[in-house]
């Protein structure tokens, strides 16, 4: 047998494991788990305040075990200061909710969102002297668009992973400036840059975006341009949220998007959001990529903000689900099998 043919037929068995679920741990770099919006507060603090700060993960134990890096977007600041902005929603949750975070072993999250500025920059401040004291790291909002536009960064074993993240959410009044805090709007005149430096710092870079609209299960161009600029620019990952329901996944240029995560420990009984997944995303030493997608029941009449693993029928339909809102956004062929594991075949 030829090299090149000994070549394609060891690919070929990779791509095979990989699609059935057997991932080849001998050269794992790191663990990613994403998960999508969390609101401690309303009736999940009322839960939460009964039931203990572990409460929340204590069905999706063993799905999130394994994570080096454990993803979320914190929709709601901590702090007790501030008065509410004039909009419809304003959410702001105790202080020691952030232990909810520690006992899930949540190590990194976006305040670029549409409620970081609820209670304006002082309570701002709050959050980000909480999450400080206890080494969580974050990006995304500031004092000013100086500090809005700060990468986290983290070392996981051997390498160094970058993290911005960026709102395209109203209000407008939200987004930072050069002398006002809020949330990074992610301006041309910098963004792109931005996303170059940290990629020529770190190994691997997440950009997270909170965009699209709310309950639409499909992105609108300017998400799809805009992910692709990312990438173009150096991003790794690209982890969005905001519509509260899930929306399809991109394999671009060897990248994957997850357009919108969902909900994931959110203080409603929303009639809409039912149904959400953890992306969970094994990074290689060579910096490729095997996703799973782990399909999650948010449906709070029933989970209690309590999230537990989809099964049977409920499992197969949801990434049947999945499977429909991905192939809509790849030029070339992409499959999900029983397990959540995604494969692109291409063209």
């Amino acid at each position: 047998m030829s090299l090149h043919k000994i070549s394609v037929f060891i690919a070929a068995v990779g791509l095979v494991a990989l699609f059935f679920g057997f991932i080849p741990d001998n050269n794992a770099s790191f663990t990613i788990i994403a998960s999508g919006d969390t609101m401690m507060g309303s009736w999940a603090e009322d839960v939460i305040s009964d039931s203990g700060y572990a409460y929340p993960f204590q069905r999706i134990t063993p799905l999130i075990g394994d994570a080096d890096i454990f993803f979320t977007n914190l929709e709601a600041p901590f702090g007790t200061t501030g008065q509410p902005f004039e909009k419809k929603f304003n959410f702001q949750v105790k202080p020691d909710l952030v232990n909810v975070l520690l006992a899930g072993n949540i190590n990194l999250v976006s305040l670029a969102n549409n409620h970081t500025m609820d209670y304006g920059p002082d309570c701002l401040k709050e959050t980000i002297e909480t999450l400080d004291k206890h080494q969580i790291k974050y990006a995304g909002a500031g004092l000013n668009l100086k500090e809005a536009r700060k990468s986290a960064i983290l070392s996981i074993s051997n390498k160094k992973v970058g993290f911005l993240s960026y709102s395209l959410t109203f209000p407008e009044e939200f987004w930072a400036t050069d002398t006002t805090a809020g949330t990074c709007f992610p301006w041309e005149e910098f963004t792109m840059a931005d996303v170059k430096a940290l990629k020529d710092s770190c190994d691997f870079v997440i950009v997270s975006c909170h965009w699209g609209q709310e309950l639409r299960d499909t992105p609108k161009d300017y998400q799809k341009e805009l992910a692709h600029k990312l990438i173009d620019n150096g991003a790794d990952l690209i982890l969005g949220h905001h519509p509260h329901v899930v929306q399809g996944i991109e394999f671009y240029k060897d990248k994957f998007i997850a357009y919108s995560l969902g909900n994931f420990i959110f203080g409603s009984y929303s009639e809409s959001a039912r149904d959400s997944f953890l992306l969970k995303t094994i990074v290689q030493d060579d910096n490729q990529m095997t996703a799973q997608i782990v399909p999650i029941n948010v449906y709070n009449k029933v989970v209690d903000f309590r999230p537990e693993p989809l099964d049977g029928l409920q499992k197969k339909q949801f990434l049947d689900k999945m499977r429909r809102l991905s192939l809509e956004l790849n030029a070339d062929s992409i499959g999900i099998n029983g397990d959540g594991f995604v494969n692109i075949i291409k063209s």
